[in-house]
């Protein structure tokens, strides 16, 4: 081998060198943006939850006062319907979980369609 045909060997080389750099410099930045992307969407959906969640619970700490309200004005006038009424509200609200709700919200928000609306 010639020093010509050496000094084309290295000149392609470089080329596919330069070539596969550039390559993997273009998947390095789709690589990027997707992460950027995914980033983007997590803290969305955290920020989703979190509003959930002080929803939720605000919502739910004003029905349970609300029934123990009622709770006491039966206990006060002796009215045992209001009593048991109360008692009711308080036991199915407690079944209730808002987390058990919350990971529902959130497997709707995984399976819907871009640009759905989800009914929370």
């Amino acid at each position: 081998m010639g020093f010509a045909q050496g000094f084309l060997e290295v000149v392609k080389a470089r080329e596919r060198y330069l070539q596969h750099r550039e390559t993997e410099i273009t998947k390095r930045i789709e690589i990027q943006k997707n992460a950027e992307i995914e980033i983007t969407n997590i803290r969305e959906k955290a920020q989703l939850l979190r509003d959930y969640f002080v929803m939720a619970f605000s919502e739910r700490r004003e029905n349970l006062d609300r029934c123990f309200k009622m709770l006491d004005a039966g206990l006060s006038s002796e009215n045992n319907q209001q009593i048991d009424t109360a008692l009711s509200l308080i036991v199915t609200m407690i079944k209730e979980s808002p987390l058990k709700q919350a990971a529902e919200v959130m497997q709707q928000l995984k399976n819907r369609a871009d640009g759905e609306i989800i009914d929370i």
